[in-house]
C-alpha cells in the first residue's frame, strides 16, 4: 500500500497484544499478534465486540500530546532516566472524538480515547475531519486506549464492512461467514488480482473524502535548489512523529499525501552542512502565532501555493553538565538535546556526554550545539538508567547565543 494508507485502516486484529522491540534506546518497532480466533470474519466481530470495552463511530476533534517533559516546569526537578519498556512513561496522545453512533457502552456526544504517538509504539493514527470505527480498551469508559493493532479503521475502509454489519444487527452476507482459508498456489494470482482492484476502488473512496496542499518552496539565497521537508499540522493538535510529511524536491516542489479535512499548518524545515539551516511556518514566519493555516476541503486538490523562505539566523547553545556520582555512567549512557518545541515536536540536536576520565573536571563536562535556528526549546539531558533527576530547562534562542547549566543527581 502506498504510504498515506499504510497506518489509517488498523490492522484487523482484536489483542491489544503489541510487542514492544527497544534498539537504540528507543521504540523501533511494533508487532501485533491476536489470542482471538475465528472460522470466519463474522465470528471474529462477534468475539471483538464482547472484548471491547467501548465500541463507536467517532471523527476526531483534538489531538493532545502527553509527555511529563512538556507538562513540567521551567526548573522542575524531573526523571532523567531514559523509559525503556515502560508504557507509563512514554509520551501518548490523547484524542477526543466527537460520537457519532455508539456500538458498545453508554458514550456521551464526545469521548477520549489514548494511544501512542507513533515511530514504533503501537500508535493508532487518525486523520482530522474522517469518520472511524474505534474499540477502546480499559477498566471503564473513562480510561479507554487503543492501538494500530486494534480492529475498526476508517469507515470507508473494506476492512470495518463485516465489524459494522455485525454491530447494526444486520444480516451477515457471503463474505463474511466465508470460512478461513490458507492461500493456495491456484488461487494466489487470483486473489492478488482481487487485492490490486480492491485497493483501487479504496483510493477512490479516500481521494473523495480528503484532499491534498502542493505548491513549491522559495528559499532567498538559495545555491542548490531547495530540499528539506514539509510538514502538514493539523491546527487541532498532532503526534510529533506520525504526521503528515513529505519531502520537498530539490525543485522547491511538494506535494502533500492525502489528508483530512480540516486547517493545517505548514512548517518547512531544511538542515545543511553546507548551508544555514531553516525551519519556519506558511507563509514565511518562526512564530506559530503568525502562522497562517491552509483550509483542506473533501475532493480539493490545491497546487501552486508558494512558500517564501527568507534566511533565518542561528546560533549557538552551549553549557556545562554536571553529575554527583558519575561511577555508575558508561561511556554513552548520558546524552544532552535539545527539544524543537515549534514545529514537529522533535529533537533537532542531541550530544553523547561521555563522564568516564577526569579531564577537565571529574564530574562536570562541557557541550555546544551549532546552528540552532531561533525558536522555542526544552534542553534535556536523558541517562540510560535507572535513579536519575534532572531540572527541565527552557530555552529561548532569539538574538544572541545561550549559556546552560544541567545537573545529573542520582538518588542514593
Amino acid at each position: 500500500m502506498v504510504a498515506e494508507f499504510r497506518l489509517f485502516f488498523a490492522v484487523r486484529l482484536a489483542a491489544l497484544a503489541c510487542v514492544m522491540a527497544i534498539a537504540a534506546k528507543q521504540a523501533s518497532a511494533c508487532k501485533c499478534a491476536s489470542n482471538i480466533h475465528g472460522k470466519n470474519a463474522w465470528e471474529i466481530a462477534k468475539l471483538q465486540r464482547a472484548e471491547a470495552t467501548a465500541i463507536f463511530k467517532g471523527i476526531p476533534e483534538h489531538f493532545d500530546l502527553q509527555w511529563d517533559i512538556l507538562n513540567a516546569k521551567d526548573g522542575e526537578v524531573i526523571s532523567a532516566d531514559d523509559p525503556g519498556p515502560r508504557h507509563d512513561k512514554w509520551a501518548h496522545m490523547l484524542v477526543t472524538f466527537r460520537v457519532q453512533k455508539a456500538y458498545k457502552g453508554d458514550l456521551g456526544p464526545k469521548i477520549q480515547v489514548l494511544t501512542g504517538v507513533g515511530g514504533g509504539d503501537c500508535g493508532a493514527r487518525f486523520a482530522p475531519g474522517l469518520a472511524y470505527l474505534v474499540y477502546g480498551y480499559g477498566p471503564n469508559l473513562n480510561e479507554l486506549g487503543t492501538s494500530m493493532c486494534s480492529p475498526g479503521g476508517w469507515i470507508g475502509s473494506d476492512n470495518v464492512t463485516t465489524d459494522l454489519r455485525y454491530l447494526r444487527n444486520e444480516r451477515p452476507i457471503s463474505a463474511g461467514l466465508a470460512p478461513f482459508k490458507p492461500r493456495t498456489p491456484e488461487d494466489s494470482a487470483e486473489r492478488e488480482n482481487q487485492r490490486q482492484s480492491n485497493f483501487r476502488e479504496l483510493e477512490k473512496r479516500y481521494a473523495a473524502v480528503t484532499g491534498s496542499v502542493c505548491g513549491a518552496v522559495v528559499r532567498e539565497g538559495a545555491k542548490n535548489g531547495s530540499g528539506g521537508s514539509m510538514s502538514f499540522l493539523p491546527t487541532e493538535g498532532y503526534s510529533p512523529f506520525e504526521h503528515p510529511t513529505t519531502p520537498v524536491n530539490q525543485d522547491g516542489s511538494f506535494c502533500s499525501e492525502r489528508l483530512g479535512p480540516g486547517k493545517y499548518y505548514l512548517y518547512f524545515v531544511r538542515g545543511s552542512d553546507e548551508e544555514e539551516p531553516s525551519a519556519l511556518y506558511y507563509p514565511g514566519v518562526g512564530e506559530r502565532t503568525k502562522a497562517r493555516a491552509i483550509e483542506v476541503s473533501a475532493g480539493r486538490n490545491q497546487s501552486n501555493l508558494i512558500f517564501r523562505i527568507p534566511k533565518q539566523k542561528t546560533y549557538s547553545v552551549y553549557g556545562f553538565i554536571s553529575a554527583n556520582d558519575k561511577s555508575g555512567l558508561n561511556a554513552n549512557d548520558v546524552s544532552v538535546a535539545l527539544i524543537s518545541l515549534d514545529g514537529d515536536i522533535q529533537t533537532w540536536h542531541r550530544q553523547a556526554i561521555d563522564f568516564q576520565g577526569s579531564f577537565p573536571r571529574p564530574k562536570t563536562r562541557f557541550f555546544k550545539f551549532e546552528k540552532v535556528v531561533s525558536g522555542r526549546y526544552i534542553a534535556y539531558t536523558s541517562v540510560f538508567g535507572k535513579g536519575w533527576l534532572t531540572k527541565k530547562v527552557d530555552v529561548n534562542v532569539t538574538t544572541h547565543m545561550k549559556f546552560i547549566s544541567l545537573q545529573l543527581v542520582h538518588k542514593k
